[in-house]
This record gives C-alpha cells, structure tokens and sequence, in this order.
C-alpha cells in the first residue's frame, strides 16, 4: 500500500505533465527520467481508477477527469504551498511565551531595564520573568531558560552556555567617604562600615587582586542582608561601604552617587550561565534572549 505522502508526489507530477503538455519537458522540470514520470501518472490513474489523460504517440491530453482534478490539485498543492511557508516564516520568528528564572539583582538593575528593548525587537515573545535567589529546578517548575552562577554538570540533560561575565565593586557614597579617610588597600577595610550581602557563602570572604598580590578579608559588617537593592540603598544613603555587582552600581558611580573604593584593586570575574530545557538553535526566541542578555555584558 502506498503511503499517503506519495500522492502528493503524484499529484505534482500529473500537474507538471499536464501544465507542460509532454512527459520529456515534465520530466526535466522535475529532474526525473521519462519512465519515473510515466510511471507516476499510471500509479495515480490506478489509484483513482479513472483516466486522467488521452494518450497518442505523439501527444496528450486532459480527459474530463483530468481536467476536474488538474483544478483541485493545484488548488491543493498551492494551499500546501502557502501552509509551507507561513510555518517556515514562524519558525524563524521568535514568538511564544518565554519563562525565565533569574537572580533578583541581576532581574532588578540589568534585566528589567532593558527589557523593553527586547519586546520592542520581539513583539511577538511573551516574557514571564521570576526573580528569586535560589536554585530553580527548570523542568519540575516549567521554565525554559535559568540564569545562574553555578553550570549544570557534563552529566545533566540540560543545556547550557555563558550568559556573561562580571565582576564586584567596593563602592559608597561622597557623603560616607568624606567622613572617614579613603582606604587605599583591602586591609583598611577593617575599620570601615561595611555592608554585606548574605544569600549565598560566596560572600563570606571578599578577595582583591593588584598584579601579584591577593587579599582575603573576613568582612565584620555592620549591616547584612540578602537582597542586594537593601544594600545598595543603604550604600546611596551614606551607611557604609558595600561590595556589589557591577551591574548593580555602574550607572551610580557613572552619575557620582556612589563612588568606587580603591579601582585598582581587582576582585575576580564571576561566570553567569544560561540553563535551558533546550538548544538554543531549536528555539528562536530562546536564542534571540540569550544574544539580548549577552549584548547587556558587552
């Protein structure tokens, strides 16, 4: 039995014969031999079991029956056409809802910001954005992409990539600083207020690096939270000195309501990486985030 999908092979061989008049000129618009394209014919009409064509030695032409079908065939190989194309246009075009999970300062001070751009360039994506600072299971709780310090291990069945790389400033206020004497090394932070972020140990110990030296201290801080806007607040308002993502507080120092403690001393660069359920190249909105997301890091 043959399967369905023939029929459409034949279908577009009767339509070529019979827009071309003659089996040789069908057969070379098709790239098919004579044989292959008489053969066609034949299988269709048996299938049918009516005759689509009058035969001569030196030409043919439409019976009834053909003439009736020659009429729905293109009619239904141009719809199949049309149906082609518009999946193929949707295919390249991202659209769709999009569930992101995110660190809550990397959602409040980078990506809720920009976002407008994003949707302005993608209409046609829907963004559900969750911040939250704890690590998201992505399948059990229906996201598609997670952004996250930590990557999946080699053996997971997630995908992932580098959303960016970024790094921590110490920063405070003209008002703090014009109170106390600007410290120049890690080491004076000691006697400093110090603000302190307390979600995840990776605060624990703050480490600076000026060409060959490193220091490591043991922040005493005055003030601890586990929301970086908290800290970043209470930076703006003069309480003390906070350690923040750059992303947090690039346009702050830009505008001089926070300025930077000792630039040259350098804390090392932190790795963010995008965790989906899929590739990127098998979702094109998926993709046109990640490219958005990285654009912000540049």
């Amino acid at each position: 039995m043959k399967r369905d999908s023939d029929k459409f092979h034949l279908m577009k061989v009767f339509q070529m014969v019979a827009l071309k008049g003659s089996f040789t000129k069908a057969a070379n618009e098709l790239s098919m031999t004579v044989s292959s394209v008489s053969k066609a014919v034949n299988q269709l009409e048996a299938s049918l079991q009516t005759r689509l064509l009058h035969r001569t030695t030196r030409s043919q032409s439409l019976t009834d029956s053909g003439r009736e079908y020659l009429l729905s065939a293109q009619r239904i190989l141009g719809e199949f056409k049309d149906l082609e194309e518009r999946l193929r246009q949707q295919g390249n075009e991202p659209s769709g809802r999009l569930r992101i999970a995110a660190p809550t300062g990397l959602g409040q001070f980078l990506i809720a910001p920009n976002i407008a751009k994003f949707a302005r360039a993608h209409p046609k994506v829907q963004i559900d954005l969750v911040l939250n600072d704890r690590l998201t299971d992505i399948t059990e709780e229906g996201f598609d992409l997670a952004i996250r310090s930590r990557n999946v291990p080699p053996t997971s069945s997630l995908y992932s990539c580098i959303a960016g790389v970024h790094t921590q400033r110490l920063v405070a206020s003209p008002d703090y600083l014009a109170q106390v004497a600007m410290p120049n090394n890690p080491q004076q932070l000691t006697n400093m207020a110090l603000l302190n972020y307390t979600a995840t140990q990776a605060f624990a110990l703050w480490t600076f690096n000026k060409g060959k030296q490193t220091i490591t201290i043991e922040p005493k801080a005055i003030y601890t939270s586990n929301n970086n806007y908290a800290l970043y607040q209470a930076a703006l308002n003069g309480m003390g000195i906070a350690n923040l993502y750059q992303y947090l507080v690039d346009d702050a120092i830009k505008s001089g309501q926070l300025i930077e403690v000792f630039p040259q001393w350098q804390q090392r660069q932190r790795t963010l990486y995008a965790i989906s359920q899929q590739r990127r190249d098998s979702s094109p909105k998926l993709d046109a985030f990640l490219t958005f997301l990285g654009g912000l890091f540049d």
